[in-house]
């Protein structure tokens, strides 16, 4: 993720000073449309602070590329062919084009975030009332679904205490910025933009409400194996790595039997499906990528539960060894 840091430092500010967003000296005399020939036609543009995560063709909803408003995500990130990206309508109006200087690509609303919408609208997971996050297609059809999850997770940007890190866009950009030409994900390679790559955490999970831990139970090794909650302690059964968007112990995923409220959370075995895919989010909750409902105790019981922000769906995460 650093390396994105720097690559904002350069992109960025060639992007911002080219369209007369940053300080920059003319000659004497000179008139700012003289000193800044993109000036006048690019006066709209100005620069806004946003949190961009990633989507892809495995943790769409539903998968694949169907999106709210324009068919089927698409795009290279030229400025003929934006990128399509996902948010809030009344943040970000349906075909608002955009330009991200780290990734050097023209993008275009034209989808519905959820998560986005929470942000923006009231307290989301991740912040708000009013606060920006977009949500940027990768494609990756015919890719390998770990790896373009993977891929999403190594771009998406934050602080060292789990904060957001928002990092800025240009809003009605002029038309003859750089592009980069490499893909944000090829699937061909399964190559991520920039060669990113996320690293795998360990450790434990408590739950705010009960005191106790998630856990497979004697460190099962049998697919299906109900999660459960524990004392917490050091045993091999409650060290979970969290990889990309899944839990994994012992060579099983957690996953949720279903979408619904109550439904019970176990161990399968992994295969990458929508259903073993979650999120952990700035205010410690776990989510469920594919709708926000959240890993929660209910009655004792580790079940998918709407998403309250509350002490029975937050979860304290203590870092251990693989």
């Amino acid at each position: 993720m650093k390396s994105f840091a720097r690559i904002w430092l350069i992109t960025g500010v060639i992007a911002l000073s080219a369209i007369g967003l940053v300080a920059a000296s003319s000659a004497s005399g000179a008139s700012p449309s003289a000193a800044h020939p993109m000036a006048a036609a690019a006066r709209q543009s100005k620069a806004v602070e946003v949190w961009a995560t990633y989507y892809g063709w495995f943790d769409n909803t539903p998968p694949g590329c169907a999106t709210a408003y324009s068919g089927c995500a698409r795009g290279t990130g030229t400025f003929r062919n934006p990128i399509t990206f996902a948010s809030d309508k009344h943040e970000f109006p349906i075909g608002t084009i955009l330009y991200y200087p780290t990734l050097e690509k023209y993008l275009k609303m034209g989808d519905d975030c959820q998560e986005c919408d929470e942000d923006w609208s009231g307290k989301g997971p991740d912040g708000g009332p009013r606060f920006h996050h977009l949500d940027i297609w990768i494609g990756g059809k015919s890719g390998n679904a770990f790896d373009v999850i993977n891929c999403e997770d190594a771009l998406t940007q934050g602080l060292p205490n789990g904060k957001p890190l928002m990092t800025p866009f240009i809003t009605n950009p002029p038309s003859n910025l750089p592009v980069s030409t490499e893909a944000v994900f090829g699937s061909r390679a399964n190559h991520c933009f920039g060669g990113a790559t996320t690293s795998t955490s360990h450790g434990r999970y408590k739950n705010v409400k009960s005191g106790k831990c998630l856990e497979d139970p004697g460190f099962s090794t049998k697919s299906g194996t109900r999660a459960k909650l524990a004392r917490c302690n050091t045993s091999a059964g409650e060290n979970l790595a969290f990889d990309g968007a899944f839990f994994v112990v012992h060579k099983l995923c957690l996953q949720t039997q279903s979408g619904k409220p109550g439904a019970p959370i176990r161990f399968t075995t992994c295969n990458g499906n929508d259903r073993q895919q979650f999120e952990i989010n700035p205010n410690d909750t776990i989510a469920w990528i594919q709708f926000p409902r959240c890993i929660a105790d209910v009655s004792g019981k580790v079940e998918l539960a709407k998403c309250t922000n509350t002490a029975a769906d937050r979860w304290h995460f203590t870092a251990e060894g693989p």
